[in-house]
């Protein structure tokens, strides 16, 4: 090789670069006094029932997609299914069913709440399947319901992935409340952490 060869074969070097090393360390704690959960490889894809009634299916089909974007090796995959006793996660509404109507565009508020349950038994492994519940706020328009609906979805599907704790930016999809609606670099890197963690918690048994 000439020198002129190899000052050309430099410069593309020093023009690619080297591959960006993916962030290591969450962006927030990820587990439940000391616990950690998240769905193994042989449970994929974790199963979801979403209450029929409204927007529920698309809310929860939304969310799914959403998370499952996040991951570089399909570390996570959801598939909704249509009978509650064959799924991981049920997710319902709790008392009333919101109008199903096109989400208001404006400044976020708390127009809605989310919760996910679920028991852990004597040996560390959770029992039955885990329970979301959505719910709207008196005293907001519909749209404005729906559009944090839309949110809180995403954010409590983030639980039931094994992000059990809270983000403290608001930026995130974590935080409580959440005023984004899709997650965002940090909920990506401690979800793929998580992912990448060996779990304490066994998931729910399959019927």
């Amino acid at each position: 090789m000439t020198r002129a060869m190899l000052a050309a074969a430099l410069v593309g070097l020093a023009a690619c670069g080297e591959p960006t090393i993916p962030e290591r360390r969450p962006a927030y704690p990820f587990d439940w006094f000391g616990l950690v959960f998240r769905w193994p490889v042989e449970r994929l894809p974790v199963r979801y029932f979403a209450d029929p009634r409204g927007a529920m299916p698309r809310l929860l089909g939304g969310a799914i997609a959403q998370w499952e974007q996040q991951f570089l090796y399909g570390e996570f995959e959801g598939v909704l299914v249509p009978d509650s006793v064959t799924a991981d996660v049920v997710v319902l509404w709790r008392d009333t069913v919101p109008p199903d109507v096109p989400s208001d565009p404006g400044t976020p508020v708390d127009a809605c709440n989310g919760v996910t349950t679920f028991a852990i038994d004597s040996v560390d492994t959770i029992a039955g399947p885990l329970t979301v519940t959505l719910w709207p706020s008196p005293g907001f328009t519909d749209g404005q319901v729906a559009a944090c609906l839309e949110r809180v979805s995403v954010h409590e599907l983030g639980h039931s992935l094994g992000l059990l704790q809270h983000s403290l930016v608001s930026t995130d999809v974590m935080a409580a409340p959440p005023l984004v609606g899709a997650p965002s670099a940090g909920d990506r890197v401690t979800a793929e952490v998580l992912y990448h963690t060996r779990p304490s918690i066994g998931p729910p048994p399959r019927p």
